[in-house]
């Protein structure tokens, strides 16, 4: 859909509008008294979002991230779906899945009763993604704009037998110096290590990150909170529908290897991930829905 039509059918004045972004992908922009957004319908990826309580960035969205037909899209929150991490059957299939690479639909979009706004995302199957994945669904991705975040990934199976995925909102948040963040809100879980392995550790006291880090944490969805010393900030990580925390950094072995990541960008970002994964496998039944949301808030 071109961004004239985009435009046409989904704009809010003075609220919502779409403009062409890097190598043509169409853009959303949302701006309301709580906060600012922009989110491409390619992979319905959130790329950015600045509270009006805070002058900085909330995600971290890297310099060299490739803006390309069937490549992620490096940063911001990229929707892993129906599988998170390697493919879980060894097919050759993508990592994170066939959602973080295709075009969405544009559904809908409205303003809420608390002067925020939200845009509705949604992808359907296809020849292709049946060839790759066998089910009839319907994905959707709703982001609500206010004095918080909200982003509601929502399972529909269409089709007549039960579907089993494991999904994640990949999110990568900004920090302003990885060494003076910390993480509450884990302590005391078992988590698998997935550095050293899948070794299970338990986590003792806060998070620190000083070395690459790719942590499965199951736990109960409490709160999540980073806390950032240079920044100034706690960003708080609400989340429903979901059994797993990951956290992962980098660090500067594959800052180095990837052609989307600046050699520093270890130091930038860090990301804590709503998820299902691991052991946490959602079973959808025919004719059902089950949605994975998170909420984020930033306090000072």
């Amino acid at each position: 859909m071109d961004i004239e039509t985009l435009n046409a059918r989904y704009s809010l004045a003075g609220t919502l509008t779409f403009k062409e972004g890097p190598n043509g992908l169409p853009i959303a922009l949302i701006t309301t008294q709580g906060a600012t957004a922009a989110i491409t319908p390619y992979g319905a990826h959130l790329l950015s979002c600045t509270f009006a309580a805070d002058s900085q960035e909330l995600l971290f969205l890297s310099q060299k991230a490739i803006f390309k037909a069937g490549t992620p899209i490096r940063g911001g929150v990229p929707i892993c779906w129906p599988w998170f991490g390697p493919d879980p059957q060894k097919l050759g299939r993508s990592d994170h899945g066939l959602a973080r690479t295709r075009m969405w639909d544009v559904a809908s979009s409205a303003l809420t009763a608390d002067s925020g706004c939200t845009i509705t995302f949604s992808l359907t199957d296809t020849p292709e993604t049946y060839a790759l994945w066998p089910h009839r669904f319907r994905l959707t991705l709703t982001l609500t704009v206010s004095k918080t975040l909200t982003m509601e990934l929502t399972t529909y199976n269409l089709g007549d037998t039960p579907m089993e995925l494991t999904q994640a909102l990949h999110s990568y948040f900004a920090a302003g110096d990885i060494s003076q963040t910390t993480i509450t809100g884990l302590e005391g879980y078992t988590y698998a290590d997935k550095t050293d392995g899948g070794a299970e550790n338990t986590q003792i006291g806060p998070i620190r990150i000083d070395a690459e880090t790719d942590r499965v944490y199951p736990f109960d969805g409490k709160d999540i909170i980073l806390h950032d010393d240079v920044l100034k900030r706690k960003i708080r990580i609400k989340s429903e529908g979901s059994k797993t925390a990951v956290v992962w950094n980098p660090w500067s072995r594959i800052c180095e290897e990837k052609a989307d990541l600046g050699k520093e960008d270890y130091k930038k970002t860090v990301c804590i991930e709503t998820a299902n994964a691991g052991n946490d496998i959602i079973t959808v039944q025919p004719g059902e829905n089950r949605t994975l949301m998170a909420v984020y808030s930033v306090e000072r």
